[in-house]
């Protein structure tokens, strides 16, 4: 049974009966007044516009009544003066988004004291007052009663407007509180290493430079993670985000997925059980494979060591299903229709450790539904694990079974060292990447902003030159095109380099790239350019 459907629909069906229950307040209008005339008159009024009449009997009642939510108030003018104080009183314990319409009727003949006191009440009371003398046609007054419930729906746009504003300075403040928490971790550990090479010096042993080095490596995939996520949130909510979707074999998407994981898997008892055909769907390989690799990754991270954890690929009429389920934390009934909320976080439970932003449920859910799919989340409860479905439609095209290409085959390295020119102002960054390319055998130069960068070019030829774009000097777009300019047919292979997602510029540049860039990626710009 699927919990999460039902959970969801329950939250719907209280969501619309608590709207409905707004919106009648909303046009709930309170009548005071004596006479049957003017009972008969906001009746007629009152049908005309669609309000909600409620009759009270004197001012402390319409003052009790007020406090449950009202649109606006009619009483006749003559009732007010005894019990204005306490009218006041109830005024001024509005929010301060609200101003109650209030419609008074009044004679022409009234005293000059009571209309004294209506005006001082309309200076300096918090309400919208609106003076109607009788006698009073029901077409004016019908009017005025819609003019008080338009002013006061537009009351109540500012105090949902206010709220969401509210909750968005929350949940900000809870994100930056996580993501610092979660940045502390991967630094701490990286902090703790750079120590100890620099306290082992020339006595640091080969064992301490391997694991310093896989602690460094793990660290960096996390933090990498982390920033994707951030970056892909930010773009499928401004509907950034650009597919290319072809036809996928589900089980290669599934194992390429269990192979990020292996280090964990092999503290854990996992399994993947995969068809032996084919199971076909039309998506994007690389968000096929993110969305899988965040299901995997929310299982591990609630499931301990020596947990079970299980992934299935299967294929229906309609759909095909990645399904991963672990025995580990589970989930709080009240909890399983909000866990693809951005940001959302269930309640701290016994254990537990890093918990991530809250941003890899909601990346599947939005993916799946940017390829036509959904996901599905079920839990028994607290302690007893939960499980994930991926489902997208099947690809009914016929697929050519071949070899896949892999990462390290695509990643080969080239026979001849190559020339290559790093132009990034940030010099860690720059002189790291060079010592990287130098320890795969090639030749690298460093410049630290566009002008040097453009003078290197002068100097000599390079096969490869790895631009930022965010220079200090020539913004890095515009060293591209100079180099385009003075080498024509003779430039080496431009790539931009840039920690902003959405900046790519395809004409001047053969490859982009976002910031960090790993081992694998510049193996295969080597391979390229050679």
């Amino acid at each position: 049974m699927d919990r999460s459907e039902p959970a969801a629909s329950e939250t719907r069906k209280r969501g619309e009966n608590e709207s409905r229950e707004r919106d009648e307040l909303d046009r709930r209008v309170l009548v005071l007044v004596r006479s049957g005339k003017d009972r008969g008159l906001a009746r007629i009024a009152g049908d005309k516009v669609g309000a909600r009449l409620d009759f009270v009997d004197d001012i402390p009642e319409l003052a009790r009544s007020m406090a449950s939510g009202v649109g606006a108030a009619l009483l006749a003018g003559e009732l007010l003066h005894d019990g204005l104080i306490e009218l006041r009183r109830v005024l001024e314990q509005q929010e301060e988004w609200s101003e109650l319409p209030l419609i008074v009727l009044f004679r022409k003949d009234a005293p000059a004291s009571v209309l004294d006191t209506l005006e001082e009440f309309e200076q300096n009371a918090r309400v919208k007052l609106v003076l109607l003398h009788r006698p009073v046609p029901p077409l004016a007054l019908a009017s005025a009663m819609r003019s008080a419930l338009k002013s006061r729906a537009r009351q109540y746009e500012v105090r949902d407007l206010l709220w969401r504003l509210n909750e968005d300075v929350r949940l900000r403040d809870q994100y930056l509180a996580t993501l610092g928490h979660e940045l502390r971790n991967p630094l701490s550990s990286i902090g703790y290493v750079s120590e100890i090479f620099s306290l082992a010096g020339d006595a640091l042993t080969t064992d301490q430079a391997r694991w310093g080095a896989e602690v460094i490596a793990r660290q960096f995939r996390h933090l990498s993670r982390l920033l994707d996520q951030l970056l892909d949130v930010a773009r499928i909510q401004r509907g950034k985000i650009r597919l290319e979707p072809a036809p996928v074999d589900m089980r290669a998407i599934a194992r390429r997925a269990a192979e990020s994981f292996e280090m964990l898997a092999k503290q854990r008892d996992f399994v993947l059980s995969v068809p032996v055909r084919p199971v076909l769907v039309r998506a994007d390989p690389l968000r096929l494979t993110q969305m899988v690799e965040n299901l995997l990754d929310n299982a591990y991270k609630y499931t301990e060591e020596g947990g079970r954890i299980r992934v299935r690929v299967t294929v229906g009429d309609e759909e095909a299903c990645v399904t991963v389920i672990d025995d580990g934390r589970g989930i709080d009934a009240s909890s399983v229709p909000h866990v693809f909320e951005p940001f959302f976080q269930a309640p701290e439970g016994g254990g537990a450790g890093s918990r991530g932003l809250g941003l890899g449920l909601a990346m599947v859910e939005n993916l799946a539904r940017l390829h036509g799919g959904r996901v599905l989340a079920r839990s028994a409860g607290l302690g007893r694990g939960a499980e994930f479905e991926l489902r997208l439609p099947v690809e009914r095209a016929e697929w050519d079974e071949r070899e896949e290409t892999t990462g390290s085959e695509q990643g080969a390295g080239t026979d001849r060292a190559l020339g290559l020119l790093v132009i990034e102002d940030d010099a860690d960054g720059a002189d790291a990447l060079a010592e990287l390319l130098r320890s795969l055998g090639h030749e690298a130069s460093v410049a630290y902003d566009g002008t040097s960068g453009l003078r290197a070019l002068d100097e000599r030829e390079f096969d490869l030159v790895i631009i930022d774009l965010g220079l200090p000097d020539i913004d890095g777009k515009e060293v591209a095109y100079r180099i385009r300019d003075r080498l024509g047919a003779r430039s080496p292979m431009l790539v931009a380099l840039t920690g902003q997602p959405d900046s790519k510029d395809d004409d001047v540049f053969d490859e982009f790239l976002l910031k960090p860039i790993g081992l694998e990626q510049v193996e295969q710009l080597c391979a390229r350019s050679a």
